[in-house]
């Protein structure tokens, strides 16, 4: 297809493609849709097939028009990065489209390439290692960790919300003027909303709303949503709110006693089960080493190689973190959904750490593919079976699971990630504090 194609460089990383179809191949393109159109649509007065073309295109325009553009653009966008030499990170954004018959078809794509990375000298980074052992406080610390793993969310007796409670609310919300005009329209209606009070996530309005309230009693409050709150219905509003408190649970913990080390597992007592924290912190420390170590490389590499960070990758690692934070909160039993978590919040301050991640994935692949490294078969069946067993899958269930939506071409990035990491650790100077 001859096609026009205009390159800029919007950033580093950030490509803005326009892309010109010429009228004559546009035409040839939109007789074929309008044919098929004819063939298979129906027209007032006339037997399927037998339409005038200038009719059917009357009736159909926008329709053929549409069919042209999903033909047209995908397969003139392809050409056009393959001309450049380009490989987008992601779909393109479109804007800019316009086409009438005879007219050329316009149009730009917007979007993102990998960075060109210039690596520091990465053979010999300096390292320090602390000598370290493990203290009764450890022991303690993983004692009240196990405690908090296996406590139970109880409903509590008759007593006002305090913090630390779950308050479960019935939940309803609308827009404060449609309130004060007597035209209330729900915006919200939540039933059995888990509201962790004085949490993290939690909005302050809701602690504060919530805090003191007994069960069966219904509280009405207002919230003044910022403009710039990333979700739009809220941006610059008043909400008003009506909650029903109808249950609060708190966490009971379970005593540190032999039976609680007996529930835990094949422990006799109390005392033996100190006794296999202690060993396993003892294993679990001279990994952490190694983790600690790797981290420092990468901390290094990351503050000495400047390069733009393409949003794609970063949004992508922030939607990885909060699905991730969502498991976990299913895992405690809370239903995300319905956890009254500022999730606009989660995602602006996860940014940072999804940038970092993003930094140190690409700067580990470039130093992967200058040093050569590869990922082999028997690699990947090795961890996949290493995986399997830690996570007590079946091995083919999770083969099958890798092999979809490029998850197995991660997986070998990943690996290839751990080698360059093994490689930097062996060449570094390590030096003990």
């Amino acid at each position: 297809m001859d096609i026009r194609v205009e390159l800029q460089d919007v950033s580093s990383v950030k490509k803005r493609l326009k892309v010109e179809v010429p009228a004559d191949v546009a035409l040839v393109e939109l007789a074929m849709v309008a044919n098929v159109y004819k063939k298979r649509v129906k027209v007032p007065g006339f037997r399927p097939g037998k339409a005038p073309l200038a009719l059917v295109k009357r009736h159909f325009g926008q329709s053929i028009r549409e069919e042209l553009m999903q033909k047209l653009i995908p397969k003139s966008y392809d050409e056009a990065i393959r001309s450049e030499g380009l490989k987008p990170l992601g779909k393109p954004d479109l804007d800019n489209l316009a086409f009438e018959e005879g007219q050329p078809l316009v149009y730009e794509a917007n979007f993102e390439i990998s960075p060109r990375i210039e690596l520091p000298e990465y053979k010999g980074l300096e390292i320090h290692v602390q000598s370290k052992s493990v203290t009764q406080a450890d022991v303690q610390k993983k004692l009240e960790k196990l405690q908090e793993d296996h406590a139970l969310l109880v409903s509590i007796g008759d007593r006002p919300v305090s913090e630390g409670d779950y308050a479960v609310v019935d939940l309803q919300g609308g827009y404060w003027k449609a309130k004060e005009q007597n035209s209330f329209q729900k915006l919200i209606d939540d039933q059995d909303v888990a509201v962790h009070i004085g949490g993290d996530q939690t909005h302050l309005e809701f602690n504060q709303a919530l805090s003191g309230m007994k069960v069966d009693e219904v509280k009405d409050f207002v919230i003044d949503y910022p403009p710039d709150y990333p979700e739009k219905k809220l941006a610059g509003r008043k909400i008003f709110f009506t909650v029903q408190l109808k249950n609060i649970k708190e966490k009971q913990l379970p005593d540190l006693d032999d039976d609680f080390a007996k529930d835990l597992g094949n422990f006799a007592n109390f005392k033996e089960l100190t006794k296999n924290i202690e060993d396993d912190l003892y294993v679990e420390q001279e990994k952490n080493r190694d983790v600690e170590l790797k981290t420092q490389l990468v901390d290094s590499l990351v503050e000495r190689t400047k390069f733009e960070a393409p949003d794609t990758l970063v949004e992508n690692g922030v939607d990885t973190i909060i699905r991730d934070m969502a498991y976990q909160m299913a895992n405690q039993g809370i239903d995300p959904s319905r956890a009254n978590v500022d999730w606009a919040k989660v995602r602006s301050d996860s940014r940072p750490k999804a940038e970092r991640i993003v930094r140190a994935n690409l700067i580990l692949a470039e130093i992967g593919q200058q040093e050569g490294l590869d990922v082999a078969n028997k690699e990947l069946d090795n961890k996949l079976e290493e995986m399997s067993s830690t996570m007590s899958q079946p091995l083919e269930k999770l083969r099958q699971y890798f092999q979809q939506d490029r998850r197995m071409e991660e997986l070998k990035e990943q690996i290839r990630r751990d080698k360059v990491l093994e490689l930097l650790l062996k060449r570094a100077k390590v030096v003990k504090d």
